[in-house]
Order: C-alpha cells, then sequence, then structure tokens
C-alpha cells in the first residue's frame, strides 16, 4: 500500500514538480536527483553514502515529503488502515467494538533511528511494558509489548542514520524486517505486518562494514561535496552581509582542504559554514585584520574536521596542514602560467615512474643531464619522455624567438640557402639544443611543482614528491586489506587488526575500569533480575578488541638476481606498503639489506617518509653473493640496540636464491643465526619470491625456527600481497 501510495504521488506530478518538492533548497545534481525518483517510484530502499558533512541526512528527511496524510485507526502503535485491521492489537479489540480513526500528518509518518554502538534491537523492535504486563494483560500478551521505532514507522518511512554504526544484532533484526512483509517478536507467536520503506545514511566504509544480504535489499546514491565553487559559496555564505575579501578566501581555503595531498578528507560544506560563522564574530570583536581573523578562526574551527590521508598522518598534524592551506590563501601570489599542463593524476604517475626506473632515477639522482637525455629519447614511451616530447612542442617557438632571433641575420640566411649541404647541420644543431632546453624546462617544471629537488650533485624526489608516491601507492596497497577489528574479536585477545573499538558487554570482574562500565547495560540488567537496587553482579561493561604492537624488520636481498622479473622494485613497493600498514597499526618498521654482507638501510622507526626515502635508493649488488645468515645477524643486532618495551619483535625475509656466501658453510651459517635470532624471542617469516629457487627448503627451515611463515611467491607482483597478509596475522 505504501509503494503504490508513493508511485502514484509521483505519477500525479510532473517530474520537475518531484524536483522541486524533494530537491528544494538541496544542491544535488540531476542526475542524482532523476536516480533517487526513478528508486522512490519502484519502492526500492534506498542507502545514501557520502563523506561526513555532505547533507545525506537532510537529504534523506526531504525525501519524507513524498507522505502525504494518511487515515490511521485511532490508538493503534503501528498505524493500520481503517480498511485493513490485522495487526495483533486492532485484532485483540474484538468485532463488537467501534472502529475510530484519526488523522496522521505526512511529516508525522516519518520515523528516525540514530545509529551507534549502545544501540539494541529492543529500541528498533520494542520491549515489554512492564506496568501493563504486570497489572492488565499478563506478560504472555501481545497488549502489553510496547512497539519500537522499526514497527511505529509502519505505513511511512523510517530513516537509519549512520547505519554502519549499528551493531550487528541490530542490524540481523533490520534484515529481517527488510526481507519480509512481516516480523516477529521474541516469544509472540503473532505476526506483525510491516509496510515500510528505509531510507538509511552512512560513511564511505559501508560497502565494506556490512554484509552482501544487508547492501543487495538498497539502491545506493553516492554523494561528495559540491563541485561547483559557486553553488557551494550560494549555500556557505548565504547570510545578509556575508560579503567581501575574507569570506571569498574562507570559502578557498576550504575548497583547497579537499584538494591537498596528505589529506584523506577535507572540511565539509557543513564545517565550511561553521567556519565562516565565525568570521563576522571576530569583526564584532573589533579585530581589523583580515588575514588575522582567518588564522584564528581557522585555528579553532578546521584542524578536527579534516583527516590526514594514511600515508602523511605518522608525520604531519592538521593543525600544521590548516596553517599551510590558510598562509597559502593569505599570501595569494599569482601562479606563473606553465607551458604545459599537469593534471594530479599526471604527476601521481610520473612520480611512481621515477622512483620506479632505475634508467630514470640514476641519471636524475647523480645529475648526468647528457644521460639522462639520450634516456628520453631512446625510451619514448615513457611518461618523463612524453612530457619533455610536449615540452619541446610548446617551446619551439618561443625558442626560435629567444635563442635564433639575434644570431641568425637575414644575410645568413641567404647563404645558407645557397650553401644547401651545411642546412642539415643547423638544423640537427637547432634540434639538439632545443631538445636540452626542453628537458632544463621539464626538471625546472618538476622542481617548480616540488616533484624534485635538487642536491649537489642531481635530482631527487622531494618529501613532497615522496607524499605523491605513497599517495599513488596507497588505493593499490591498502585493496582488500581489513585494517579494522570492530566488531569480530573477543577482549583479551591480542590481534594485528583491533582498534579499541567497543564489540560487546560482559559481566564486571575485579580491575576493571569504571570508565568501562555501560550504565544502559547495567540497568537493563537490574530490571531483568527484578531488583530495586544495583548489586556487583548486575553491572555490565564493554567489551573490545585489542591488538598488540609490533617491531618489525624488513630484511631484503640485493643480490644480482634481484633484477630479473623487477624484483627488487616489488621489494621496495612492499617494503613501501608494510611501512604505511605499520604507520595505521602504530607500529614500526626497520630495514636491512644484504648481499655479500649486510647494511642497515632505515633503523627503526613509525615515518613512512623515512622508509620511503631510504628504499628508494637501494640499488643491486651485481655479482655479489647471498649472505642470508649475515642479513638475519645485522636485523638482530639493530633489535638488540633497542628498547624492548611491550612491542614484538619480527623479522621479514625476503630472498630469492640460496645462500652462497663465502663461507665454510652458508646454509649452517644462515640456520645458525636464525637459531640465535629465535632464542632472544624474535620471530623471523620469509617470502621466497621465486618458487624454484635453488634451495626453498632453506626458507622454509627459517621460518620453522623463527616460528613464523613461509610465503612461496611465483610472480614479483605478489610480494605486496604476502607482506600484508602477513602483517594481519601476526
Amino acid at each position: 500500500m505504501l509503494r503504490r501510495e508513493i508511485r502514484e504521488r509521483i505519477e500525479s506530478n510532473t517530474l520537475e514538480h518531484n524536483k522541486e518538492l524533494l530537491f528544494e533548497g538541496f544542491q544535488i545534481d540531476e542526475a542524482r536527483q532523476e536516480d533517487i525518483i526513478s528508486t522512490l517510484h519502484t519502492g526500492h530502499h534506498l542507502l545514501i553514502l557520502g563523506p561526513p558533512g555532505c547533507g545525506k541526512t537532510v537529504l534523506a528527511e526531504k525525501l519524507g515529503r513524498i507522505l502525504g496524510d494518511t487515515e490511521v485507526i485511532k490508538g493503534c502503535p503501528v498505524n493500520c488502515a481503517p480498511s485493513h485491521p490485522d495487526c495483533p492489537w486492532c485484532l485483540s479489540r474484538g468485532n463488537g467494538s467501534k472502529t475510530e480513526t484519526e488523522i496522521i500528518p505526512g511529516r508525522d509518518r516519518i520515523k528516525r533511528v540514530q545509529g551507534s554502538p549502545e544501540l539494541v534491537p529492543e529500541d528498533l523492535i520494542g520491549a515489554l511494558d512492564p506496568d501493563s504486563a504486570a497489572f492488565e494483560y499478563g506478560i504472555h500478551d501481545i497488549r502489553s509489548f510496547t512497539p519500537g521505532k522499526l514497527l511505529r514507522a509502519n505505513r511511512g518511512i523510517l530513516i537509519l542514520d549512520f547505519i554502519d554504526r549499528m551493531p550487528e544484532r541490530v542490524l540481523n533484526v533490520l534484515l529481517y524486517a527488510l526481507e519480509g512483509d512481516t516480523v516477529t517478536i521474541g516469544s509472540y507467536e503473532e505476526k506483525i505486518p510491516l509496510d515500510i520503506l528505509i531510507i538509511a545514511t552512512g560513511g564511505d566504509r559501508v560497502l565494506k562494514t556490512l554484509s552482501l544480504d544487508m547492501i543487495d535489499h538498497f539502491d545506493i546514491i553516492k554523494m561528495g561535496y559540491i563541485a561547483e565553487e559557486e553553488k557551494e559559496r550560494a549555500i556557505i555564505m548565504d547570510r545578509e552581509g556575508w560579503k567581501g575579501e575574507e569570506f571569498d578566501k574562507a570559502l578557498r581555503i576550504v575548497r583547497m582542504t579537499r584538494e591537498h595531498t596528505d589529506l584523506h578528507r577535507g572540511v565539509s560544506t557543513r564545517g565550511g559554514i561553521k567556519f565562516a560563522e565565525l568570521i563576522p564574530i571576530h569583526k564584532r570583536l573589533k579585530i581589523e585584520d583580515t588575514d588575522d581573523i582567518l588564522k584564528r578562526a581557522s585555528v579553532v574551527s578546521l584542524p578536527h574536521r579534516i583527516e590526514v590521508a594514511p600515508h602523511a598522518e605518522a608525520v604531519r598534524r592538521p593543525e600544521e596542514i590548516i596553517e599551510e592551506i590558510v598562509q597559502e590563501v593569505i599570501a595569494g601570489e599569482e601562479k606563473r602560467e606553465e607551458l604545459v599542463t599537469l593534471s594530479k593524476d599526471d604527476i601521481l604517475n610520473l612520480v611512481e615512474e621515477i622512483a620506479r626506473e632505475d634508467k630514470l632515477r640514476k641519471p636524475l639522482k647523480l645529475g648526468f643531464f647528457d644521460i639522462l637525455l639520450k634516456r628520453v629519447q631512446r625510451f619514448p614511451e615513457t611518461r618523463l619522455a612524453k612530457l619533455h616530447k610536449e615540452m619541446m612542442s610548446q617551446m619551439e617557438d618561443i625558442y626560435i624567438e629567444r635563442h635564433l632571433k639575434d644570431n641568425i641575420t637575414q644575410e645568413i640566411l641567404e647563404d645558407i640557402e645557397e650553401r644547401r649541404k651545411y642546412r642539415d647541420k643547423l638544423l640537427a644543431d637547432y634540434k639538439k639544443s632545443l631538445e636540452q632546453e626542453a628537458l632544463k624546462e621539464t626538471l625546472a617544471l618538476l622542481e617548480r611543482k616540488s616533484i624534485l629537488e635538487r642536491d649537489k650533485t642531481g635530482w631527487n624526489l622531494s618529501r613532497k614528491g615522496i607524499t605523491f608516491l605513497l599517495e599513488k601507492l596507497s588505493p593499490r596497497l591498502w585493496e582488500n586489506v581489513n585494517i579494522s577489528g570492530e566488531g569480530k574479536h573477543k577482549t583479551g585477545k591480542k590481534l594485528a587488526t583491533g582498534e579499541g573499538r567497543i564489540v560487546g558487554v560482559r559481566k564486571y570482574r575485579l580491575g576493571d575500569r569504571y570508565k568501562d562500565v555501560s550504565l544502559k547495560d547495567t540497568i537493563r540488567e537490574v530490571i531483568k533480575n527484578r531488583r530495586e537496587t544495583v548489586t556487583k553482579e548486575d553491572i555490565m561493561v564493554t567489551k573490545k578488541d585489542i591488538r598488540t604492537k609490533m617491531d618489525i624488520i624488513l630484511v631484503v636481498d640485493l643480490s644480482g638476481t634481484m633484477s630479473q622479473l623487477e624484483k627488487l622494485w616489488y621489494a621496495k613497493e612492499s617494503a613501501i606498503a608494510l611501512s604505511m600498514a605499520s604507520t595505521k597499526y602504530k607500529d614500526r618498521l626497520g630495514v636491512v639489506s644484504f648481499s655479500n654482507l649486510a647494511d642497515v638501510v632505515v633503523e627503526i622507526t613509525d615515518s613512512p617518509y623515512r622508509v620511503t626515502e631510504k628504499i628508494l635508493d637501494l640499488n643491486l649488488h651485481e655479482n655479489a653473493f647471498t649472505n642470508i645468515g649475515y642479513g638475519l645477524l645485522k636485523a638482530r643486532s639493530v633489535f638488540m640496540r633497542q628498547r624492548r618495551g611491550d612491542a614484538n619483535q619480527h623479522i621479514i625475509l625476503i630472498s630469492d636464491g640460496d645462500a652462497t656466501a663465502p663461507h665454510p658453510s652458508p646454509e649452517k651459517y644462515a640456520i645458525r643465526e636464525a637459531i640465535k635470532t629465535a632464542r632472544k624471542g624474535i620471530t623471523i617469516s620469509c617470502v621466497c619470491i621465486n618458487e624454484k629457487s635453488a634451495n626453498p627448503e632453506l626458507m622454509k627451515k627459517i621460518s620453522r625456527i623463527g616460528k613464523g611463515r613461509i610465503y612461496m611467491i611465483g610472480e614479483a607482483g605478489d610480494i605486496t600481497s604476502a607482506l600484508m597478509e602477513e602483517r594481519s596475522r601476526m
């Protein structure tokens, strides 16, 4: 009946009238408006996803306007229609009683449930009314039951705000309601009809946290922050007197937070309104300097409204990033008009290529300009070569005017025409000179974009360039990796993925903190046990998942065979992946490389920037031996210099060959060092890149000795997946 009512109302109006009814004053593009109307017309449940402050809840409440006033049986808790009095409460009145009706306004047909970890099934279904149960009907009569919001939303719309914050047991109740047109309550045998439309809202991670069974019942609309600046200006600055330079700069600051490389999420539209509201207040306080107003307002309004990206959260604070953006907006320097425009994707791909391709990275680092030019000419398929070619095409006219105008006179040109044999040489010299100038300008462009920085010898990736690299790799590294332990584990079990989230409740035990006491569950326990006062047996505390801190050292093989199939790059990429994972888990990482001997590449640190910077400079040792034992010894010595603390110590050994070091028995030496390492309480896992290695059994023995795991990698590209799996199982 509800779906027919909504469908008839939509069909009775024009498309434009429906848009005006449902989206008046709300900025959302035409395509999404039509998608939402089509979902309502077909009677499907709707799930609205998007970042905080993008207007999900406002939109959900506006969609309730599709409902009109309706007639219901007076006193019916589930809003039965007079023509269909089929709920247990209406049926229990008997046929002889006169049915009275009343009109419910459309706005009262919308019920809203706020998602939270404290929500219980009774909040949706309902609970027993102790007074009526004890004195009038008895506990087994359905009339003693008070329906919750799910049932009271019958013949209407139920808005589930923040569905991703709801516990699993509440979602199970909701799933039961979504799957059928009736619900049952506990031990009661009566079936309650349910004619309802559900509109839920949630964050971007909902698709990963909710089960497929749950998501399968919804159509999904994804929202974001407003792309058009003028539309957002109309929302944020739509106040009397809100005009002027300071408001324009405030809007620019808000929008720049969404483009910043080190931010995963910028300031929302709602946050922009809160920020702008502080400006007129500061002006009333007689603060004259516009820049000072922006600085002071941004400090209290913006840092907590942004989310630092995973690759930057170890070394950058939100306050620091906001200050950087505000200073840039205040400076207001006019940007130089570049000959070549680089998009964000262009920069990310270019940074990865420079880090990955040694044929470009090495001449850049060493400052070998002529060699770099030859490499660009030799490998035209590289992104740097394509950028250089585009720069040449843009510079050609400028170069002729700048360099040849004063040097080539009319007489010289006439002379060249007469002596054609010199023409080809002149053109070749011109082309070579243009190529050199174009490459210089290309490198200068990358320096201005803060991708490269120059040192005494050559060019390296700058700090910002490394940030771009981490941003480029992040989606690939985190794909299919579960980094949340929410709702999955019991308290007391140490897990790699635990985050201290509430996952349930249990009885109080001696030593539990008072902060962990759940008042709601304690009161419920008192009522359940029919006590007048709270006893120790009634106290309930929240359960949380916890995890173990780790100090990890990655021991990487740099022997010559690692050059095959880009094994070294995949080893580097996996080290970067592990450093970012360690940051997310609040762990630390160190790197040791080995071939004939071993070197400490990075001491144990929590900075992914430092790990990435050092890892990128690793080079293969051509024709070198593989001294696995010395690599383990060096890693153990690094651990011995560290304070043990509460962190577990773990080594991950990456190699593609057997022990071939110049030693009387290199295999026995490697095993002896593994035994010594294990005796220090340090665990060892091994990643054998090439399953057809000369001696994979040695790697298996080392992992058994170190009480770790062995990963046999057929292709080098699987190293990252193996390391992420290893981290999640530690």
